[in-house]
């Protein structure tokens, strides 16, 4: 159980503040139950096919027909072996039905990517409905996997619980789809994400649900595809709320979540650098909990941000860090230089619209953040480098303000409000490129600002 960050107020003579607390499915099993299991270290140190197997062992197959089953349950514990598998063109409806997993997947890789050990395994243009299904899985298993371009699994009303490595709540691959809604999902092994797409890509739309993970590089939502959320409220204790590897796409709305490892999101390329992944939050809340961790966090990569109507709540102070750097295979720390030197800087553009946003903007290693504040929007912060150089563009609307809280060195400062009025100093100064074409309205002069600081061209 915990408890949403989101508190409200009473208007009464006296105001009281009243937490709304958020059960999961770690309120009835608890981890400590499964700590061993949890603990395990996946090893990636294996053999890895580039296509899913022909034959996937499972306790009991559903193939090339439609079946309805309600009130029943269904368990195995064999190794490598899914509980229940969909395949060939076939239709599963499960209603009201118990499902228990457990048993090791001596390849955790394959457990991984294709679904080897999973509790429920749709395959081979094949369609699942789970209803009102209760899925329990240990020892290192999703709880439902969906592979392949025609394949799609919709869980409704329904509850997971898991224990080991690479045990995932809901896991697309292969092009596969999930819909998912009103679900209570809990992880407490190592890289078990609630929600995940997989290579080549994974199709989630998640609404109206709870996640809990506790596993080191478990996130909320682990994006490799494209990832649809609304109305989720989630805890990551020990990742992100979004992990993004390359060119993908990621859109919550009315969302409110906690990340305690890396950032709020960690979006990178963990090859070569690409560009056209894309991030959108809409009325929702990011809050991370660690004294050095950023709202959201880019590395090696090129992306669009949107922030609508959306907070970030940083323990750090700092908003947005982009990144000559990656994410290691088990997800736990930034790689450096040393780890693997074929990367690029981050280009981050990120469009704030009605959001009031308090921290800093950090670029490292000749990485770039341009930060356009519009539609009623306001901004508490400043920007600078974390390490070697940096580049920074602001752009403000007539409708939006900032408030400097450090010394900014710009080299785009674009401003429809161009006696620069909507910009209190509090005593700090803007340096801004004389020479950029987008600064030309300034006129090459000092411009002083409410609060006592300057706009200075260099």
């Amino acid at each position: 159980m915990y408890t949403l960050s989101t508190f409200f107020a009473l208007s009464l003579p006296t105001i009281t503040l009243a937490m709304v607390t958020v059960s999961d499915p770690s309120d009835i099993i608890s981890p400590a139950l499964w700590a061993a299991d949890n603990a395990i270290v996946p090893d990636y140190n294996v053999p890895f096919v580039s296509v899913q197997p022909e034959n996937i062992p499972a306790a009991y197959e559903f193939e090339a027909n439609s079946t309805s089953i309600s009130h029943r349950a269904f368990s195995t514990s064999l190794n490598d072996t899914s509980a229940i598998l969909v395949a060939n063109n076939a239709e599963l409806n499960l209603s009201f039905v118990d499902i228990e997993k457990s048993g090791y997947a001596s390849n955790l890789l394959w457990s991984s990517f294709y679904g080897f050990n999973a509790a429920v395994n749709i395959a081979n243009a094949s369609t699942a409905h789970l209803d009102n299904v209760n899925i329990t899985v240990h020892n290192g298993a999703a709880n439902v996997y969906v592979y392949g371009s025609d394949s799609v699994v919709h869980v409704n009303n329904s509850w997971l619980y898991s224990s080991g490595p690479v045990s995932h709540g809901v896991y697309a691959s292969g092009n596969g789809t999930a819909y998912v809604s009103n679900v209570q999902q809990f992880s407490g092994g190592r890289r078990s994400s609630a929600f995940s797409g997989d290579s080549p890509a994974g199709y989630i739309h998640v609404s109206d649900s709870v996640a809990h993970t506790t596993g080191i590089g478990s996130a909320t939502f682990y994006a490799l595809g494209e990832i649809y959320a609304n109305n989720v409220v989630a805890v990551s204790e020990n990742g992100p709320t979004i992990f993004m590897d390359g060119t993908q796409k990621a859109y919550l709305t009315n969302c409110d979540t906690t990340a305690g490892l890396l950032g709020g999101v960690a979006i990178f390329s963990s090859m070569i650098r690409t560009s056209g992944a894309i991030l959108s939050l809409k009325s929702s809340k990011i809050t991370t909990l660690g004294s050095d961790m950023p709202g959201l966090w880019f590395g090696n990569t090129i992306i669009d941000v949107s922030l609508y109507d959306t907070q970030l709540v940083t323990a750090s102070g700092i908003l947005v860090v982009a990144n000559y750097s990656q994410i290691t295979q088990d997800f736990d720390y930034y790689a450096s230089y040393l780890d693997n030197a074929n990367l690029l800087p981050a280009e981050v553009s990120v469009k704030v619209e009605e959001s009031t946003l308090v921290g800093d903007l950090v670029a490292y290693n000749s990485s770039s953040i341009s930060w356009s504040l519009e539609s009623h929007s306001s901004w508490t912060g400043g920007a600078y480098s974390g390490y070697g150089n940096a580049y920074f563009d602001i752009h403000l609307d007539g409708t939006s303000s900032w408030k400097l809280t450090n010394t900014t060195v710009l080299q785009n400062f674009t401003n429809e409000d161009t006696t620069l009025s909507n910009i209190d100093s509090q005593g700090f100064n803007i340096y801004y490129n004389s020479s950029a074409g987008l600064n030309g309205y300034l006129g090459g002069e000092t411009i002083a600002l409410t609060g006592g600081g300057n706009a200075i061209p260099v």
